[in-house]
């Protein structure tokens, strides 16, 4: 089937990285131009015009803006919050200078010129056996991966490139909205990872202070992998895109290139999933193992809530996994040694429940109540033993689900960024399905066509 070659002005180009609605057009930016379309103004192009007459606005820098701001400010709070004295201090400085640098980062996103990075891209399925003006034509099969990673294609219909242009740009603004709450969340409970930091080990403060980041980066950038390799997985499997070449292409076509600064031949994607990426975010590192809870029943009215924490600062750097039981009956505690409350040490010495209760607390059950009696008596229940076990029950009852509510919401702040993830990955299906509409909307292109798409 004859594919057309892409003069300037007559194709659109649609980003999976942009954030403005439109679409843009591609620009020739060679030297040298001498071969055009229909008239001087209609350029035919080539690899060598990596360019848009107008610049998208860019989900990269504006991640990078939003998420350093976001973090920054949630830093801030967090050391405010969980510190006090220098530490805190210190801790809300390199919040607050983070934040600067969000906003020096914002001033750039806002100034972000696509020619640079785009310039930095390549084209992939490019027409190599016709070359104008030394260099090889693209057609409307080709690809262009932008320096930012963004992938751009050609759209002859207009309303194909503006409805996929709206869909992707929508779906990255949610995308950015979901990693500046990521990264709020992050920054906000990154101080109280450090408290107790002074009594630590060596080994514990090497763990706290770097070893977990790294060691979460790595596990966060494995699962994150293994979520995107099975998205795609399922839309060229089962989903519309099923039988779409284009994303068959962005998601399995290298190439050979010859790279400049060395001369040697290096194979490269155009969008494959890749388990090794450089941080892009600040939760990338923060998002960390210590953001996993898991709950599970146990017999009885126990629960085992463990999560991934460091449950002490005793320098034990292999004592990740804190688990611990909470049990659910505090508040029936509570209201056991309330009908217990006004009775005198003889009645308490023949009450069924006050016996029960002793028995219990001699084999254990309770070590909180144990631990904070000032008159504890193995022999007998006492007053001052109801008073203290009132206290302690109230207190594990507000705790329990103190602890409950703020490792269930960074767990939630764990889960986050993978649905960045999901809007990402279906921005990726929006290109694709555009350029199914752009061909079925326009099948001819342009008048000057190729025989074969590639060679």
């Amino acid at each position: 089937m004859a594919v057309s070659y892409i003069p300037q002005d007559k194709v659109f180009a649609v980003c999976t990285y942009q954030m403005s609605s439109a679409p843009q057009k591609f620009s020739f930016s060679r030297k040298k131009v001498n071969v055009y379309y229909e008239n001087n103004k209609q350029p035919v192009l080539t690899v060598d015009d990596k360019n848009v007459k107008v610049e998208f606005t860019c989900k990269s820098p504006a991640n990078l803006a939003g998420t350093l701001l976001a973090f920054g400010a949630g830093l801030a709070v967090g050391a405010l919050v969980f510190l006090s004295g220098p530490v805190g201090w210190i801790a809300f400085g390199v919040g607050a200078a983070i934040f600067v640098g969000g906003a020096v980062a914002t001033i750039a996103a806002v100034n972000h010129k696509c020619t640079n990075p785009l310039n930095g891209g390549q084209w992939f399925l490019a027409h190599n056996s016709v070359k104008i003006n030394g260099a090889s034509a693209i057609t409307r099969s080709s690809i262009l991966k932008c320096g930012n990673s963004g992938v751009l294609t050609p759209f002859f219909d207009e309303a194909s490139a503006n409805a996929a242009a709206q869909s992707i740009a929508s779906k990255n603004k949610w995308e950015l909205g979901i990693n500046v709450v990521a990264s709020f969340g992050a920054g906000f409970f990154l101080p109280s990872a450090f408290i107790g930091f002074g009594a630590a080990s060596v080994g514990g403060k090497i763990w706290m202070a770097g070893g977990r980041f790294v060691a979460g980066f790595a596990v966060f950038s494995g699962i994150n992998y293994a979520f995107r390799g099975g998205m795609r997985w399922g839309h060229e499997t089962f989903g519309d895109v099923s039988d779409n070449t284009t994303y068959d292409q962005m998601n399995n076509h290298s190439e050979d290139f010859v790279n400049p600064q060395t001369g040697k031949v290096e194979q490269k994607d155009i969008d494959q999933n890749s388990l090794l990426g450089a941080p892009s975010k600040p939760d990338d590192f923060v998002q960390d193992s210590e953001d996993i809870i898991q709950i599970k029943k146990e017999s009885g009215p126990w629960y085992k809530i463990t999560s991934y924490k460091k449950g002490t600062v005793a320098g034990k750097i292999t004592n990740i996994v804190e688990s611990r039981r909470v049990h659910v009956n505090n508040v029936n505690l509570q209201r056991q040694l309330e009908g217990l409350d006004g009775l005198n040490r003889q009645q308490l010495r023949t009450n069924p429940l006050a016996r029960q209760l002793l028995n219990d607390l001699n084999s254990g059950r309770y070590p909180e109540w144990r631990n904070a009696a000032t008159h504890y008596n193995s022999g007998r229940m006492n007053p001052s033993m109801v008073d203290d076990g009132r206290t302690v029950a109230a207190s594990n009852s507000r705790n329990s689900l103190k602890s409950l509510t703020s490792n269930s919401v960074q767990g939630a702040l764990f889960l986050i960024p993978f649905i960045g993830t999901i809007f990402s990955e279906e921005a990726r299906v929006d290109l694709a399905q555009g350029m199914a509409a752009d061909l079925a909307a326009e099948p001819n292109g342009s008048k000057l066509v190729a025989k074969t798409p590639v060679d």
